[in-house]
Formats: structure tokens, sequence, C-alpha cells
């Protein structure tokens, strides 16, 4: 196959080229990222209820948002893998937070109405 050895990444090109430091650079950002999703994933599997999962990853996103309407990144199923829950107790859990007056929400936007509950139920 086309591999390309390691050395030729993440050695130093005696040419000393910007584009060999922004593939190192790229790369980096890449497994920094994947690292830091993994973490977070291990951390929403620590949680103990459904619902605890979902508000944190909600405000997992409202911290990383300077918008009242969250888009969300992934659709129900995958949103549903990715917290290691039933996409259909997902869903049930989410109309009981909208009940509750905590969140709004359609298709892909979400709008949390009430914050220091939704802070509340994270703990």
């Amino acid at each position: 196959g086309g591999r390309l050895p390691p050395d030729k990444i993440v050695g130093c090109c005696e040419r000393n080229c910007i584009s060999h430091k922004r593939l190192i650079l790229n790369m980096l950002k890449i497994v920094s990222n994947k690292a830091l999703v993994l973490n977070k994933k291990v951390n929403y599997l620590t949680m103990k209820t459904l619902r605890q999962k979902i508000c944190n990853y909600l405000l997992d996103l409202n911290k990383n948002s300077d918008s009242e309407n969250l888009l969300l990144p992934l659709s129900r199923n995958e949103m549903a893998e990715f917290l290691n829950v039933s996409r259909p107790s997902l869903s049930r859990e989410m109309c009981r937070l909208r009940d509750e007056g905590i969140i709004e929400f359609h298709r892909i936007s979400v709008r949390i109405i009430n914050l220091p509950l939704l802070i509340k139920l994270c703990e």
C-alpha cells in the first residue's frame, strides 16, 4: 500500500518547509481532538443516569456556543450511541426535559430555557 513512513511525518525536513510544519500541526490537532472526544465519552459513561448524561452533554455544547440556540452536531442516533443509551430512551428523556420547562427543541436545534436547573441536574 501507499503508507508514508512515520519518520517522514514527524522527522524534521532538511528544507524546513512550511508545508511539513503545517502537516505536523494538523496531525497533532486531529489526534488531540480525538483524545478530547474520547475523554468526554468516558466521562459520560461514568454518569449514572440518562438525565445526567443528556444534561451534561447539553451543558458542554452550551459552553462552546455564544447563541441560546444550540445546534446538535450529532443526529439522535449518533447522540444515543455517543452517550451509550438507546435511541427511544434518549428521545423520551429529552421530551421529559422539554415538558418540565428545562429545554425546548426542534430537530437539530435545542434551546436551554432553565440553565440553573439544567446545571443542578448535571450533579
